[in-house]
């Protein structure tokens, strides 16, 4: 069963707002914000990938690179 993606994605406003909000969060821990991090995010919050979706294809990534 494929995973369907969000239907309720959220306002550009909103997304840049959180996205500042992960970057600093992740900033303060020393860990920077990748484009492929921000690529995932982007594409959750524009509804086009589920979480689900998400987790599977990082599963899949890095079982291939073990």
């Amino acid at each position: 069963m494929k995973p369907q993606a969000s239907k309720t994605p959220v306002s550009a406003e909103l997304h840049r707002r959180r996205m500042q909000s992960v970057a600093g969060t992740m900033a303060i821990e020393g860990i920077p914000l990748s484009e492929a991090s921000r690529h995932n995010l982007d594409r959750y919050a524009s509804g086009q990938a589920s979480y689900q979706q998400l987790m599977a294809e990082l599963r899949a990534k890095y079982q291939k690179a073990k």
